[in-house]
């Protein structure tokens, strides 16, 4: 074991004199080498060897050692960047910030990051035009610390760009957006991004940062209730592929659950749209704890949560799931706007009772609709009846009558 090694062992000790002789010699030193290190295995160490580790360095700062922490900015971590920048605070000079400054302006893409947190403790407007120019940068650490820097500041104009920019016919800007919003930290456009959630190709994503803003148990008690419905059916289908399964804690999705099972013992305005979550819900579940390759790399925490959800919605009685199965059915009666998400759950549970209802929306003039609904009846093995020949003819869209096509029953 050499010298770095045995740094890093000591830093990471549970020893206490250890870990803070380690963590004096890297301040003292500005040792970027074992930085360097930390940085590579900081992703397996435990929240509480961290956090040790934290009060540890700020421990070993002082006003004769502190620029050393500069020497570190040439290694970005997501894990150093509020403490660093917490830590220069507190040794805040004319000459640091203008130092600080130099690197967001010419530095590299990890000096620029960490200098864009430095400005979110220290608002000096000297960088908010460069901080206005990297809030929707493609680097998200660049982008989120921009951001976050200028919502301490309140700037108004990178706010409007924003908001304009949730009009844009790109969805990934439009994402880049929202993004801003979460990290900006004040006065969010709910509305404005309830709706452009609404209209994206890519709601998952969109709908994954919604509750950095406000919790959804809040929305669900606001006047935005029905569009926090849709944004928790969109967490649920991205989540653990396109959100990670570590937001379930940011998410509250178990209070959230058991607020909505609460609410659904009942008939009401959005029963069958509750349902539908619930549904879909047991069954995304189900999945993660019967097959263990989706949560054998989480940690500890989050497996114990995604079980305690699974138990939440298998203690409800079989009284319960039906009244559930009965409110979703309702849903293909109430609105042709939801089909797309209560389609999955009627084939889930092979739920028959849809059928008739399900032949009715081929009367719809929107192919994907056709699409979707001829794809589910023939899952159902519920063809028959259907004059296939009359849609093909109607159909623009020629991958949707390519699949239709497949779809008809060879005579």
């Amino acid at each position: 074991m050499n010298d770095l090694e045995l740094y890093f062992k000591d830093l990471t000790s549970k020893d206490k004199n250890k870990a803070q002789e380690a963590a004096a010699y890297l301040v003292n030193n500005g040792d970027v080498k074992l930085f360097e290190m930390l940085v590579s295995k900081s992703d397996y160490l435990f929240d509480f060897i961290r956090n040790n580790i934290y009060k540890y360095i700020e421990a070993a700062v002082s006003k004769d050692n502190y620029l050393n922490i500069l020497k570190f900015f040439d290694v970005y971590s997501v894990y150093y960047d509020d403490l660093f920048a917490n830590i220069l605070a507190k040794h805040a000079t004319q000459d640091l910030t203008d130092e600080i400054f130099k690197m967001l302006e010419k530095g590299s893409e990890s000096q620029k990051i960490y200098a864009a947190k430095y400005f979110s403790y220290i608002p000096d407007t000297v960088a908010l035009e460069l901080l206005s120019k990297y809030a929707f940068s493609d680097n998200e650490f660049l982008s989120y610390n921009s951001a976050e820097a200028l919502g301490q500041m309140q700037d108004d104009i990178s706010f409007d760009i924003a908001l304009n920019t949730l009009e844009s016919d790109d969805d990934f800007e439009k994402l880049k957006a929202v993004k801003f919003f979460s990290a900006y930290g004040r006065d969010y456009p709910l509305e404005a991004i309830f709706k452009t959630m609404k209209t994206s190709k890519i709601p998952e994503n969109i709908a994954g940062q919604i509750p950095y803003m406000d919790s959804l148990l809040n929305l669900l008690s606001s006047e935005y209730m029905s569009d926090t419905l849709i944004a928790i059916d969109n967490i649920l289908n991205g989540f653990g592929e396109i959100l990670p399964l570590a937001d379930i804690f940011q998410f509250e999705l178990f209070e959230v659950l058991e607020f909505l099972i609460n609410t659904n013992k009942v008939e009401n305005v959005n029963s069958s749209k509750i349902a539908e979550i619930l549904l879909s819900a047991y069954s995304k579940f189900s999945m993660f704890c019967e097959n263990q390759e989706y949560i054998f790399d989480e940690s500890k925490d989050t497996k114990y949560e995604i079980s305690s959800v699974l138990k939440l919605l298998q203690v409800q009685g079989d009284d319960f799931w039906k009244l559930q199965k009965t409110f979703v059915l309702n849903e293909l009666k109430k609105s042709k706007d939801n089909i797309h998400a209560v389609i999955p759950v009627i084939l889930e549970y092979n739920l028959r009772e849809a059928i008739p209802d399900l032949k009715l929306l081929l009367e719809s003039a929107d192919e994907t609709i056709l699409c979707e609904v001829l794809t589910a009846l023939n899952s159902l093995n519920s063809l028959d009846g259907i004059n296939f020949d009359k849609i093909i003819a109607e159909i623009k869209n020629p991958n949707i009558k390519a699949v239709i096509e497949n779809i008809k029953p060879k005579s």
